[in-house]
């Protein structure tokens, strides 16, 4: 709900603010007053196209703030919440200033948004009848959400959506998994050789080392043998060994100690080191028992590692990673196949969920078939009341048959998308004998603005939209349809917020709030301005809408007529 309108330099206006009602707001002056200044000027904050030539002459900028009431409105909390715009106390700013030479600055709540963002925003807060912009119901891909609200389909149109969106999550899934399927049947059969290559060769985590080790060992057995031998007969085995020098001195020590007991202790480490020589020669001795050059083992044990070195240039560093890569390529194979069998599965789901689609998707679109004359016929006559008797309204509903999809009820192919196999679009004829056309085609402001107007008194509950601006709704008319369009909007104000330009007297005595929008004359300049009309203000203006600028005192007391009814079909 339009709360405030804050407007700068735009136009004939230098400084405005307006307050409006939330229920029905009147704006009436005489022609050139700059009413539709107002519409401008609001439909610039909203994300319309800018016109710097609307800048004041003299100002270096323009600028329109409008203050809005969104605590009915989820649709539009949720779309602040992606952009990360709170609203303060359940209201919104949308400002946009206007510069000669840089173009126009937007802002929600003094934050920066792009003009695409602020039309989005508009376009949910306010609807504008009379000119070709912020009108939800031109737009064609939102008709078949009014005729679903309207016949009450909209639970029979989920189940549709969610079974639409279930078969495109699990083609989804099915595409994914061909394809993961296609990749790994590519590979399959080497993935298979590879694991038998691997299994053939029967390794052990730590083989390699062992072999290595026992390479160098039998490369080397000559040298070892002979070295160690060498070692053994200096330490322990021949004449004037290590031994042999050793016991000889530990003999001569021993004797010295009985003399000088300060010698036990160099006496006991040469005990301790005769014992450690004669330890390490009973090693090389055992050591020489066992130690044969084997020239078939070397073989051996260079073929075998030269067979881990080869797995090791394919598949790892290591046999760990040798071993982990046929695990792995194990796993890939085994998913292979629980991906067939989960995709044969899938594939027979989307089967069963596309013939519920089918079914369901055909009798949502017979039901629509069937009453949508239940709309066409409430809107004839509310077009009548409004003095259209000419119109007929057409609720076009068209199928569209494909070549390849899903197999329907009566055997036909049709394409289907989340809200079914309908595209549904208003159309309207407003002379006898002309075909029905677009609702955006229709030419006439007027003749446009009623037909939204017939059309929001029946489905001004099931829009989004809160906020509904009509300009030029009483082009043409007079009389007991002037009645009637004013009764509609007071209809529709039940519901919504409605804010119109009149020049009639009919429709501006119903009014909620009416204010008067004067030119005047500042500083040899025109300007416009606007007021809230009290009662005997109200009782004016009304009469000048019947009499025209001379009052007359017939033209007052009709104009209390007028108003004292009002209130009393208002109590």
């Amino acid at each position: 709900m339009l709360r405030e309108l804050h407007i700068s330099n735009f136009a004939l206006i230098e400084k405005l603010t307006i307050p409006f009602d939330h229920k029905l707001n009147v704006l009436t002056g005489e022609t050139g007053a700059g009413k539709s200044i107002l519409i401008e000027a609001l439909s610039l904050v909203l994300g319309e196209r800018a016109d710097t030539s609307t800048i004041r002459s003299g100002a270096k900028s323009s600028s329109v703030e409008a203050l809005f009431d969104v605590r009915k409105n989820g649709k539009l909390k949720k779309i602040l919440s992606e952009l990360c715009i709170e609203p303060e106390n359940n209201q919104i700013i949308l400002r946009r200033t206007l510069f000669h030479d840089s173009g126009s600055r937007n802002f929600i709540n003094d934050k920066p948004v792009t003009l695409k963002v602020m039309k989005r925003i508009g376009d949910i807060l306010v609807d504008i009848h009379g000119q070709h912009e912020h009108q939800t119901l031109l737009k064609s891909y939102t008709h078949i959400n009014y005729l679903d609200a309207f016949l009450k389909l909209v639970k029979k149109r989920d189940t549709v959506r969610k079974l639409f969106n279930t078969i495109r999550e699990k083609r989804k899934t099915l595409k994914e998994r061909k394809k993961k399927i296609a990749d790994l049947k590519e590979k399959e059969e080497l993935y298979r050789f590879q694991i038998k290559e691997i299994d053939k060769a029967q390794l052990t985590v730590t083989e390699d080392m062992k072999l290595e080790q026992r390479q160098r060992i039998l490369e080397n057995a000559e040298n070892l043998i002979r070295t160690v031998k060498e070692s053994y007969e200096g330490l322990y085995e021949k004449e004037g060994s290590v031994v042999e020098m050793l016991n000889r001195i530990k003999t001569s020590i021993d004797a010295l100690c009985e003399i000088d007991t300060s010698l036990q202790g160099g006496g006991e480490e040469l005990k301790t080191a005769l014992f450690s020589i004669e330890e390490a020669a009973h090693t090389f001795s055992q050591y020489l028992q066992k130690m044969e050059y084997d020239p078939q083992e070397l073989e051996f044990v260079t073929k075998r590692l030269d067979s881990i070195n080869t797995l090791k240039m394919k598949y790892g560093k290591s046999i760990t990673d040798i071993l982990v890569y046929r695990d792995e390529k194990k796993r890939q194979i085994k998913e292979l196949e629980e991906t067939e069998i989960k995709t044969d599965k899938l594939e027979e789901e989307i089967k069963q969920h596309a013939t519920q689609l089918a079914a369901a998707a055909y009798k949502l679109s017979e039901e629509r078939m069937k009453r949508k004359k239940e709309l066409e016929k409430k809107v004839d006559n509310e077009l009548k009341d409004l003095g259209m008797e000419s119109s007929t309204f057409t609720v076009g509903i068209k199928r569209t048959i494909v070549t390849d999809g899903i197999p329907f009820p009566d055997g036909t192919l049709y394409q289907i998308q989340e809200n079914g196999i309908d595209r549904v679009e208003f159309l309207i004829s407003t002379n006898p004998g002309e075909p029905c056309l677009e609702l955006k085609k229709i030419a006439s402001g007027g003749e446009l603005s009623r037909i939204m107007l017939a059309l929001k008194s029946i489905l001004a509950s099931l829009d989004d939209v809160y906020c509904m601006i009509f300009d030029e709704v009483d082009a043409g008319i007079g009389g007991a349809v002037a009645e009637e369009v004013g009764n509609k909007m007071k209809q529709v104000s039940t519901e919504r917020q409605v804010i119109t330009i009149t020049h009639l007297h009919q429709i501006a005595a119903k009014a909620n709030m009416h204010l008067k929008i004067e030119k005047k004359k500042k500083n040899a300049r025109a300007i416009t301005s606007a007021k809230v009309l009290s009662e005997e203000e109200r009782i004016e203006e009304i009469a000048r809408l019947i009499s025209g600028e001379k009052l007359t005192s017939t033209a007052l007391e009709h104009a209390r007529a007028l108003l004292k009814k009002e209130d009393k079909q208002n109590s």
